[in-house]
């Protein structure tokens, strides 16, 4: 595997990377290229709002077949990506399925070494990463993260264990992985999955933490705008109903944060 774009040696063993969503030129490329309307189809976790936030033209998440039309009506434009769950049938469009949207082998090496600040322990480990979560992208990058937190002599054991849940692996991964965060990154992800994003000043003015960042794989910067963080869509349901807020506590805090746009 070619690992000169992770810039991570072995001596860094034990650190805790902050990493952003890797690279994905080919992709980012075929959205370039293509005429007209492009349509990613996948489900939660398929990568398909992060490579949005990565693309510099319009696009538009989490369409329905319902929104088409309207949609379509809005952005005449020339060239509009569309990222759905659901099969859309659009005369002309250009489609990237959920295979498509898979990492490759490299790119799960790729998420693992930023998550563990440590190429070589992430190259041993890639190849039955990958086997195990087909490549899908949100597996990929909570499995990286969950066994970032785990002690690193027990990771290839902690990694067979996922192969044998009796459950699916998110189902698995998403409550192992908020225990594992500290107090203030569970407060920051159970305030925040409610809102559309937040910067630095937002999140002082709500009292949600003093200290901003990216709590991987839930919290993620934006890169189309420096500065805010958001939940990703694919994440929101699995975490509401893991750090569940109060219906009044929900009114409250996006009351607050209107009161202040």
């Amino acid at each position: 595997m070619s690992k000169g774009r992770v810039p991570f040696g072995s001596g860094r063993v034990g650190r805790r990377a902050v990493h952003r969503p890797i690279a994905r030129p080919g992709l980012l490329a075929r959205l370039d290229a293509a005429p007209g309307i492009v349509v990613l189809t996948g489900g939660a976790g398929a990568g398909k709002s992060t490579l949005l936030d990565a693309w510099s033209g319009t696009a538009v998440d989490g369409v329905t077949a319902a929104d088409v039309d309207e949609i379509l009506r809005r952005h005449p434009g020339p060239k509009l990506v569309l990222a759905t769950e659901e099969e859309l049938a659009i005369p002309g469009a250009v489609q990237v399925s959920a295979r498509e949207l898979a990492f490759a082998e490299d790119e799960t090496y790729q998420v693992l070494a930023a998550a563990f600040g440590d190429a070589e322990a992430a190259d041993v480990l890639a190849p039955d990463l990958h086997l195990l979560t087909n490549g899908w992208p949100g597996l990929v990058a909570l499995a990286a993260v969950w066994l970032a937190q785990q002690p690193a002599l027990e990771r290839r054991e902690r990694l067979l264990t996922l192969a044998r849940a009796e459950i699916g692996l998110a189902e698995y991964l998403v409550p192992a992985v908020v225990a594992g965060l500290s107090d203030g990154e569970r407060e920051l992800v159970r305030r925040l999955v409610h809102l559309p994003g937040i910067d630095a000043r937002t999140a002082d003015r709500l009292d949600i933490t003093e200290d901003l960042a990216a709590v991987p794989p839930f919290v993620q910067e934006l890169l189309r705008r420096p500065g805010w963080f958001v939940v990703p869509e694919g994440w929101k349901a699995a975490l509401r109903a893991e750090l569940p807020l109060s219906a009044a506590e929900v009114s409250r805090l996006q009351a607050r944060y209107d009161a202040g746009r």
